[in-house]
Parts: C-alpha cells; structure tokens; sequence
C-alpha cells in the first residue's frame, strides 16, 4: 500500500512538474526567418531575404498592405525611420495575406554596407501608412570585415586583370577564408 502511495505522489510530483514548462512555452503567431551572411564587404551589395509566416488569423487586422523593412545599424531603434544605417529591404508583401488563412511569403534583395564593424540587422513586419509592427526581430549580426573587403577586392582586380590560374587560385582562397561562405565574390 505504501509503494503503492509513494508512486502515486511521484507521478503527481512529475505531472506538476511538466505543466510549468508546457505553459512557459512561448507562442509565435507571425514568424520572420531570415538568411544574410554572417560576414559582408563593406562597399558591394549584400543580400538578404526574410521569409514570412503567419497562422490564421494572425494578420486580420491589418488595414493596409504589409511591408517588410530591414535596415543594418549599430543599433536598433523602436522603429524603422528611427533606425539610422542603410536600407537593406523596403519592399511590399507579394501577395498579401488573405482574412481568415494562414500566410507564407518572402521579401528578398539588398542592400550596401558602408562602414566596417559588428552590425544588427534590424527587421519589421509593419503595415503601411500608420506604420503598425506585426513582428521585429533583431537576432541577427553581420561583421561588415575589413579584411573580406580587402581579400575580395583583390581576388576581383586579379580577375579582371586575367592574371594567371595559379595567383587567382591563391587570391580566391584567401578572400573565401577571410570571408567565409556566402559573401558574393
């Protein structure tokens, strides 16, 4: 009888334990999964593309079309036009979410760095004219490098100038170790 009582207090034990960690799960409605290389030369266009999925329902209120912005910054601020660095996306939602149904679509092209360092990129989901955020995020750094510029800039010169398989080998090397995958060359 005693086991019998003490499994029974164990399983409750368990039991209360696991409904916490269920209820502290977070829930996402409008969700912005984005793809840009981690490193970028500083000067040359750098790609991005944000990819945007919502459940049902999710962007019913909205009464005008949805735009996703993307700027790069040191820092980001509350908003989009409060957020100094350069635009790497401002671009209309194609198609637009339809009332009721569950949404996916994707905002993609780029943008030009024009200082080096560790940069946010800063991302909203807003809806045009009164500027309403759906969804933020500013999860993502980019190493705007210094040495990928130089590296890259170099293995391009040598392109250009057709110099020589062995030197282009070499000079591509060097530019894809200083800027790892990703970066356009």
């Amino acid at each position: 009888m005693r086991r019998a009582a003490a499994a029974s207090l164990v399983l409750l034990g368990l039991l209360a334990a696991g409904a916490p960690s269920a209820a502290a799960d977070s829930f996402t409605p409008v969700r912005l999964q984005i793809r840009v290389a981690p490193v970028a030369r500083a000067h040359v266009p750098l790609r991005i593309s944000v990819a945007v999925s919502a459940d049902p329902g999710a962007l019913d209120s909205r009464t005008g079309p949805l735009r996703v912005r993307v700027k790069l910054a040191s820092e980001c601020g509350g908003t989009y036009q409060g957020t100094s660095g350069p635009r790497l996306l401002d671009q209309r939602l194609a198609p637009q979410p339809t009332t009721g149904h569950a949404y996916a679509g994707t905002a993609s092209g780029h943008g030009t760095p024009n200082a080096y360092g560790q940069f946010t990129v800063c991302i909203w989901l807003e809806e045009e004219g009164d500027n309403r955020d759906f969804a933020t995020d500013q999860s993502i750094q980019v190493n705007v490098s210094r040495s990928c510029t130089l590296a890259a800039s170099r293995f391009v010169a040598a392109r250009r100038h057709h110099r020589r398989k062995s030197i282009l080998t070499a000079d591509r090397r060097r530019a894809r170790q200083a800027c790892g995958p990703g970066v356009t060359l």
